[in-house]
């Protein structure tokens, strides 16, 4: 019986204890570069890479995987074992494309590319689903099309601490970053449609994290929520409790965020994942 493989890129942020666990869930890395200095995700945590912004006061760039990158872990598609790549939301990312180009070139072979609409923590729950639904002897194109329903039924909600990073990658105009700043404007994200787009104003981040909170309210039964954040640990482990405090029957997750995502959203970010049984 052929293995099935799942592929994720690097901004999923998977566990090394999860990649260990198994060995048919395999990573291609995005690039992140600092001026002339170059590195593949996995190879830069957030962390250092909001000190070397801070010390050398450069606007951090990324860069999705090559056609080429993609087509070296399909390799297994070559001898007859059916690919599953779950990659980071087309609306933040070329990086789907990147895989569906690379699936062309194995013509006849069982490769599947999935959007996620979502990120981080988020694509990491259809990874394990994925590797369930696969343990259990499901077909790869069956896992396929069930995975594309959960990436449909995920919401994602995005709240950075501060309009910078988002001006800096040309994601916001420098009036908006302006006035945000002076009014301390949180503008809520949100997943929505392939795009990133305001979900929310609120002034002051608490009342920014209790806008979010209340938007698990008004959504059916849910399958999990996952908090993640840009090193913001403390912020977003009162957001963890609460939510544990208050939905007891849910699995809930708290993690962090790697330095791609890092690179455009900045230090303080935190992201809300939920998605809806279906």
């Amino acid at each position: 019986m052929p293995t099935i493989h799942i592929v994720l890129d690097s901004t999923a942020h998977a566990s090394p204890e999860m990649l260990v666990a198994h060995p048919n869930l395999h990573i291609v890395p995005l690039t992140v570069m600092l001026g002339d200095t170059v590195w593949k995700e996995p190879e830069l945590s957030s962390a250092e890479l909001f000190r070397l912004v801070k010390e050398k006061g450069i606007h951090p760039r990324t860069s999705q995987p090559a056609p080429g990158e993609f087509a070296k872990v399909f390799a297994p598609a070559a001898e007859g074992n059916p690919i599953i790549m779950i990659g980071v939301s087309g609306g933040l990312s070329g990086t789907v494309n990147g895989a569906r180009a690379a699936a062309r070139e194995f013509k006849g072979r069982e490769i599947y590319v999935v959007d996620s609409c979502t990120a981080a923590i988020g694509t990491v729950k259809l990874a394990e689903a994925a590797l369930n639904m696969a343990a259990a002897g499901q077909a790869a194109s069956v896992i396929a099309e069930r995975l594309q329903q959960m990436a449909d039924a995920t919401q994602t909600l995005i709240l950075p601490d501060s309009l910078e990073y988002l001006h800096k990658g040309g994601r916001i105009g420098g009036a908006a970053a302006l006035f945000g700043s002076i009014l301390q404007i949180k503008p809520i994200l949100k997943l929505q449609d392939g795009k990133i787009q305001v979900f929310d104003k609120v002034r002051t981040k608490p009342r920014a994290v209790a806008r979010m909170l209340e938007e698990l309210d008004k959504h059916g039964e849910l399958a999990y929520i996952g908090v993640a954040h840009g090193e913001a640990p403390v912020v977003a482990g009162e957001i963890y409790a609460t939510v544990c405090q208050r939905y007891p029957n849910i699995p809930v997750s708290l993690t962090g965020i790697g330095s791609a995502l890092s690179a455009h959203l900045g230090p303080g970010v935190i992201g809300l994942f939920f998605q809806t049984k279906c």
